[in-house]
C-alpha cells in the first residue's frame, strides 16, 4: 500500500550542483526545447539549465523535456492557438502526463477527447 504525501512547493530544496559543466551538445538540445515551450515555460534558461546541471542523469531528464517539446508542437500543429492559457494548459497536461498524473483536475480550455488525445501523444 502507497501512501502519497503533499508536500508545499516552498518546502522544496535545490539539489546540489552535480555537473559543473555541461556539454556544448546538451545546451543546444536545452536550447531547443525551451524555444518550443518559451511563452508557457515560466523558468530562465540560465535557471534550465542550472537544474539540469543539478539532476543525477541530466541526459534521460532531457529526454523527458523534449518528449514535452515535441508533443507540445505536435498537437499545436494540428489544434493551432494563440490563447496563452490554453496553451499554458496544454504544457501543464503534458508535465503532469510526464510524471505518470492519471487525473487532471480544473481543465477549463480542453475537452475531454483533447485531454486523452494530448496524454496518448506524450505516452506513446
Amino acid at each position: 500500500m502507497t501512501h502519497e504525501k503533499q508536500i508545499r512547493l516552498s518546502d522544496v530544496q535545490m539539489g546540489p550542483i552535480r555537473h559543473p559543466v555541461l556539454p556544448d551538445d546538451v545546451i543546444e538540445r536545452i536550447r531547443a526545447f525551451k524555444a518550443t515551450l518559451g511563452d508557457v515555460d515560466d523558468a530562465s534558461l540560465d535557471q534550465t539549465i542550472d537544474n539540469f546541471k543539478r539532476d543525477i542523469h541530466p541526459e534521460s531528464e532531457l529526454v523527458i523535456w523534449e518528449r514535452i517539446a515535441s508533443t507540445f508542437a505536435a498537437y499545436l500543429s494540428r489544434n493551432p492557438t494563440t490563447d496563452r492559457a490554453t496553451r499554458k494548459e496544454i504544457y501543464s497536461m503534458l508535465l503532469g502526463a510526464s510524471t505518470g498524473m492519471q487525473e487532471f483536475e480544473d481543465i477549463k480550455h480542453l475537452s475531454g477527447h483533447q485531454i486523452k488525445q494530448l496524454i496518448c501523444n506524450y505516452r506513446g
